[in-house]
């Protein structure tokens, strides 16, 4: 599997395992709240951002990368606005757009590409140091938070949630 195809695959399933784990949010949390408000503030720490925030930028990694290979501007997401139930189409939405992208440019991985950050001089990149080093740490770091706040609100999810992108190697493992 070429580079750019195997990291989209990767971003698809480990948020599939997001989607999951936000169905199982709306499910079980706070069965009072249909809005699951609690929720929509939710932060791991004070001064982290709340899982709204986490969810948008774990989508947003893959979002890059998909406008990085479009040449495309990444669309913005609301997230001072959104209800659980626009956090969870987002999900979808951004699985959707990655299952949709069938030409998957691998010339990207070694042409030049640049990352910009705020208040900071923009660094030119190969395609796959940008994978590697800005979007594939982001998107776990925030796809981790987002798994650890629901975990802190009591969602009684653990690894094997976690790592359930694995289920069909294992499934295969065991029917041989």
């Amino acid at each position: 599997m070429t580079i750019v195809k195997r990291n989209l695959d990767i971003y698809r399933t480990r948020l599939i395992t997001l989607q999951n784990i936000l169905g199982r949010a709306e499910a079980e949390l706070f069965p009072d709240d249909a809005a699951k408000t609690a929720l929509l503030t939710a932060r791991l720490a004070e001064d982290m951002l709340p899982l709204p925030n986490q969810i948008w930028f774990t989508c947003r990694q893959a979002e890059l990368l998909l406008g990085k290979l479009n040449d495309t501007p990444v669309k913005e997401f609301e997230v001072d606005t959104a209800s659980f139930a626009d956090l969870k189409a987002l999900v979808a939405e951004t699985i959707s757009r990655i299952e949709a992208q069938t030409d998957t440019k691998e010339s990207f991985a070694e042409a030049k590409t640049s990352l910009e950050l705020p208040s900071m001089p923009t660094l030119s990149m190969t395609g796959q140091d940008y994978i590697d080093e800005w979007l594939t740490p982001n998107f776990y770091f925030h796809l981790v938070t987002a798994y650890d706040i629901l975990r802190a609100k009591g969602l009684a999810i653990g690894k094997a949630d976690y790592l359930s992108h694995l289920r069909p190697l294992l499934a295969a493992a065991m029917a041989s």
